[in-house]
């Protein structure tokens, strides 16, 4: 049996398709397969079934539907009741399919094959999660539910999209793409990504004036709709196109003369807000004067995915170019991919830009190493290196002579890595967040629910990509009070499905640190996440986890430094799961459960 949300809501058992008629049935039916195994509560289904204009006869409905969708799913379907509401029992995945499911592991396996590289093996992913998509989702449901569930899913089809066709563009497909982005662009007459991607296939289809009247069409219908510009990144290509340069080629440069005064960094956003402190302690110490050191300078900046360490260090370098004439490079180093590259990859890459042809490249990684600091000598270059995975895949990327300076960003402190100033970064304070939401939503719409954007920032534990997703979804929705943006977040079955905006996704962003646990301490983490929340003693998860003390603390101490466990200030041994943490450590209980 495949039930199906993506599409008409209903069922198929082989061939056959089992019509569920009626919207409250289809409604009653997908909130339950929506929750995965979890309870729907009553006041849930009743919300979805009849918004606020209950019948007097609300639990005998809701009785009546889930008998007759017992009758009309038979036995591979078990719906119970488990107050205070309903679940849906369904058997192993071989036996039974659920089309958002496929979708969302087919689109994360192809996002990640992107993020790799793999341009084929991405399309092809990409593609057959999109063909789970029979039409538009929650077909025949209720308004109330549709208005709830349908934009999130409709978000995550277009993301998914974006990323197909950008592995499509990477392979060379930019003609028969563009018919689709025509499409989508007047689908989505205020959706960037999809125009910046239509630019660049008619570009690169020899239709460069079409490329360009794409960008003052979206230009204009920015600024009518929303009093905004087209980003940064749209900007540089519809510059590029005009200068008649390849659109973002990669960068390939033969001489060290190329370099002179070219800086290689992205800007960072211009929304930037606080980290005044860190700024200032980062450009003190990669200012340091090269003739009282013999080895560059060397700062690292560690927090949680999604603090802005990134952006942080993309500030610093901006402010720094005066300093770092020469060179300035960013280098991802794939801290957040299940295989980083080793340093050996990285210094093929970097050797590559910085002229070294690729049939020169030394064979030997020594070799290598001594080309790299070689090349550096003499000059003010500044190497950013963003998510380092750890220290043995840093050391070799670090010049060995004076002049250079050296940002690297981690999730970890690289405790051993030597001659190093580490700034960890933290949360935003309360203060920053409001101010991020008043730069993303505007400063009026803020001040009249003051209040409720201080909620909202508290319910994103303050964490920057969360705050920021936040901010990005009020200013899509202009029409929304910011109270029912907080209502949802309050939610810890839902916060994370509703902190996704276009490519940003803090369930994406917080998985890495939680699957490279080991096994053990994943499975400590899930069970902590069964505490009351709020702070807990190391004896209380000693008791819990069936621990001694000692292993118990140190335990914890890994968890901390993996930014999933958060120390209590000024008290010994007493620890906290951030919210977010806890929703996904939730979550994952969930998914084991189901599994």
């Amino acid at each position: 049996m495949r039930f199906q949300v993506l599409g008409m809501v209903g069922a198929w058992a082989g061939d056959s398709w089992i019509e569920v008629r009626g919207s409250k049935m289809r409604t009653f039916l997908a909130s339950l397969l929506l929750a995965r195994g979890r309870v729907v509560s009553d006041a849930r289904l009743m919300q979805m079934l009849w918004d606020e204009d209950l019948p007097a006869t609300t639990q005998a409905q809701i009785q009546t539907y889930a008998s007759r969708l017992r009758s009309l799913l038979g036995a591979e379907a078990k719906i119970r009741r488990q107050p205070p509401g309903y679940r849906l029992e369904l058997p192993a995945q071989d036996r039974v399919r659920l089309d958002v499911v496929e979708f969302e592991n087919l689109a994360a396996h192809g996002g990640a094959a992107l993020a790799a590289g793999r341009h084929a093996e991405a399309s092809k992913l990409l593609r057959s999660a999109l063909s789970r998509w029979t039409g538009e989702a929650l077909g025949g449901v209720t308004d109330h539910l549709a208005a709830v569930e349908q934009p999130r899913l409709e978000e995550a089809r277009l993301t998914a999209l974006e990323k197909c066709i950008d592995a499509e563009l990477a392979l060379g497909e930019h003609q028969p793409l563009i018919t689709e982005l025509t499409a989508l662009v007047a689908d989505e007459p205020l959706r960037e990504r999809p125009r910046v991607q239509l630019m660049n296939a008619l570009h690169r289809s020899g239709r460069t004036p079409d490329a360009l009247r794409a960008y003052q069409d979206f230009r204009i219908t920015l600024a009518d709709a929303l009093g905004l510009d087209p980003s940064t990144e749209m900007q540089e290509l519809h510059q590029s196109i005009l200068t008649s340069f390849p659109p973002r080629p990669p960068i390939q440069l033969r001489t060290r003369r190329n370099w002179i005064g070219g800086p290689a960094l992205p800007p960072e956003p211009n929304d930037f807000i606080g980290r005044d402190s860190e700024t200032a302690r980062a450009c003190a110490v990669l200012t340091d004067s090269p003739n009282d050191r013999d080895l560059p300078m060397v700062c690292a900046i560690s927090g949680m995915d999604g603090s802005g360490k990134t952006t942080l260090a993309l500030r610093v370098a901006r402010l720094l170019r005066g300093q770092f004439a020469d060179r300035q490079l960013l280098v991802d180093l794939g801290g957040r991919l299940p295989e980083p590259p080793t340093a050996a990859t990285v210094l093929a890459t970097l050797l590559t830009r910085l002229g070294v042809p690729a049939a020169q490249l030394p064979d030997s990684f020594a070799d290598r190493v001594e080309l790299y600091r070689r090349t550096l000598s003499g000059t003010r270059t500044l190497l950013v290196l963003d998510d380092a995975d750890h220290e043995r895949q840093v050391r070799p990327l670090l010049p060995a002579v004076p002049g250079c300076g050296v940002l690297i960003t981690s999730r970890f402190p690289l405790a051993a890595l030597e001659g190093v100033e580490r700034i960890a970064l933290d949360v935003f304070s309360p203060d920053e967040s409001v101010r991020l939401l008043e730069k993303i939503v505007g400063a009026d719409r803020i001040a009249r629910e003051h209040r409720t954007a201080v909620r909202i920032a508290e319910l994103c534990d303050h964490l920057p990509i969360a705050v920021r997703v936040c901010g990005a979804r009020l200013a899509t929705c202009t029409h929304w009070p910011l109270d029912r943006l907080a209502d949802r977040l309050a939610d810890p079955q839902r916060v994370l499905d509703e902190l996704r905006e276009g490519d940003l996704d803090v369930r994406e962003r917080l998985m890495p640190a939680y699957l490279a646990l080991p096994d053990k301490s994943r499975n400590a983490l899930l069970r902590l996440a069964s505490l009351e929340p709020g702070p807990f003693s190391a004896n209380t998860a000693a008791e819990l986890l069936e621990m001694s003390m000692m292993d118990t603390i140190d335990l914890l101490d890994e968890l901390i430094v993996a930014h999933l466990v958060r120390p209590e200030p000024l008290t010994a041994d007493r620890y906290q799961l951030p919210g977010l943490v806890l929703a996904l450590a939730l979550d994952q209980c969930v998914l084991s459960k189901a599994g």
